[in-house]
């Protein structure tokens, strides 16, 4: 299996927590070395449901029809929760920009590989006539400074942070590399709101060429680090939040159910 193992943006980014200290090496091995699914999070379900209705691709780590959670008042016929029956109109705003942007749909949930890296697309278009990738995503995060997945508007524009941008420039090298005939493959992220029915944005990243460069060294490395923790094993990195939340706290011998004893000294530097 670990032959086959290549680098997504998923892999890239939680290596790079995990090498940070942030990411659990016994989460990460689960998730993408056994291959364990873990139940999704009410916003994950929300996402993985609105991306469904809106490509028909399943979620590749939980490859499930996902279904609309459904409230009910008195005898009234079954009605979309208020959060579903928001993204349903979202997926009604997909449809109208489709139209609006001459987007023709060529493939949805397409692997693209080259070397040691892969990904999977939402979905593969022609815009306007040009060979395209668009990564439909929604959110509550829109003027969310704070968050690692917020979408911050600076100067009259809404810009992703760095883990996002990562999934940008993986896609644009694949494609760089595999559309060697096409000067350059656009990348779309069509954002929605998961708080407005009304607000969703379309966000076109460029990419230098330097950064292919970065990019392909960054995946080489990623790479030869994964296949020696692979071999010598993933080293777990619990805390208290962490560990409360993960879904392997019941079966890990190494999770947290109190802190550590920190052990600091006392210095007059610390006061000056």
């Amino acid at each position: 299996m670990t032959k086959e193992l290549k680098i997504t943006q998923s892999i890239l980014k939680n290596m790079r927590d995990y090498i940070d200290g942030k990411e659990c090496g016994l989460l990460f091995k689960a998730r993408y070395i056994d291959g364990k699914t873990f139940p999704s999070t009410d916003s994950q379900a929300l996402g993985n449901w609105f991306e469904y209705k809106c490509t028909g691709a399943l979620n590749p780590y939980d490859p499930k029809i996902p279904e609309a959670k459904i409230s009910y008042k008195g005898t009234a016929k079954e009605k979309l929760s208020a959060n579903y029956e928001r993204m349903s109109k979202q997926v009604e705003n997909f449809k109208t920009a489709l139209k609006h942007y001459n987007v023709e749909i060529v493939s949805v949930g397409e692997t693209l590989e080259f070397g040691k890296a892969k990904g999977t697309c939402d979905i593969i278009a022609k815009v306007n006539g040009e060979l395209s990738i668009i990564d439909v995503k929604s959110t509550g995060l829109f003027n969310d400074k704070w968050s690692e997945f917020g979408w911050q508007e600076i100067d009259n524009a809404f810009r992703p942070k760095l883990k996002l941008l990562t999934q940008a420039l993986h896609y644009k090298y694949l494609a760089k590399n595999i559309y060697k005939d096409l000067k350059n493959v656009p990348f779309y992220f069509w954002v929605f709101s998961t708080k407005n029915e009304n607000d969703f944005k379309i966000i076109r990243v460029e990419v230098a060429d330097d950064d292919y460069w970065f990019h392909a060294k960054e995946i080489n490395d990623m790479y030869q680090l994964l296949q020696m923790e692979i071999k010598q094993g993933f080293k777990a990195h619990p805390s208290i939040e962490k560990c409360a939340k993960c879904p392997l706290k019941e079966e890990c011998p190494q999770a947290m159910d109190v802190p550590k004893v920190e052990t600091i000294y006392y210095t007059n530097e610390m006061f000056v």
